[in-house]
């Protein structure tokens, strides 16, 4: 595929990372690697460096609303960047098969937890700003955070689907749920990048391809969310979120 259409994807993946809190680096990885023949760890720091600017940018729209969940954020945030910093460190390691194999089964495995939970949650009161955590709560959240970030430095992927996994189990509403992951995945992303700059290399002309739709569709996306209203997004975003993240473990999985 010609790099020029590569803002049009961009633009489609930025929408989908700011609306359902995670998506865009499997997008990016399965773009680059399966359409531009881009080697899986180039695919892998050039996501990270075009999801940045794109989750900056959402996170800044999703805090001015309101759907930042900031002691969530924190405590996954925490664990997450230790995951990014390892997953980072072993990323060179790991086959290029092997790469496609552990996401696509994780994305899998993730989407079937968050439907289990929202089966299980029907009808159960949604978390209010400050509820404090139980200790189960807490390390349940923790783990899923540190997941998140392995998945982000040694694969390139946003690391949202852990996070809205752990949101889910911790009955956040939904906007709060996409805001909070999103802010999340900005600050990862961040971490991830800057790590691989360190000991590899960025294809700095696919990141500005990249990140000239992404950018756009990050923009958009907060609006047309708010235009959803709290009510239907809970009707809404919970069920998309989880059918996007199977979609996309089956897409990796068919590499």
């Amino acid at each position: 595929m010609p790099v020029e259409f590569l803002p049009v994807i961009g633009f489609l993946a930025g929408l989908l990372v700011i609306s359902f809190g995670g998506g865009g680096g499997a997008i990016y990885v399965g773009v680059l690697t399966a359409l531009c023949g881009v080697p899986p760890e180039l695919a892998a720091s050039t996501s990270l460096a075009t999801i940045i600017p794109t989750t900056l940018v959402g996170a800044l729209g999703h805090f001015r609303a309101g759907h930042v969940d900031l002691r969530l954020m924190g405590l996954l945030l925490a664990s997450a960047l230790v995951g990014t910093v390892f997953g980072t460190w072993v990323s060179a390691y790991i086959p290029e098969g092997i790469y496609y194999l552990i996401s696509g089964a994780l994305l899998l495995i993730l989407s079937t937890q968050m439907l289990w939970t929202l089966v299980r949650q029907r009808g159960a009161p949604l978390r209010r700003p400050g509820e404090r955590l139980s200790r189960k709560e807490f390390w349940e959240a923790s783990a899923f955070g540190l997941l998140s970030g392995v998945m982000t430095g040694a694969i390139g992927l946003s690391g949202g689907g852990p996070i809205t996994a752990a949101l889910f189990l911790l009955r956040c509403p939904a906007l709060r749920t996409v805001g909070t992951s999103v802010t999340v995945i900005a600050v990862m992303s961040t971490a991830g990048f800057l790590t691989h700059l360190a000991i590899g290399h960025i294809d700095w002309r696919l990141v500005g391809y990249l990140a000239s739709g992404t950018i756009a569709g990050a923009i958009a996306a907060p609006p047309l969310l708010d235009r959803l209203g709290k009510e239907r997004a809970e009707r809404v975003i919970r069920p998309l979120i989880i059918t996007v993240n199977y979609i996309l473990g089956v897409l990796i999985l068919m590499k």
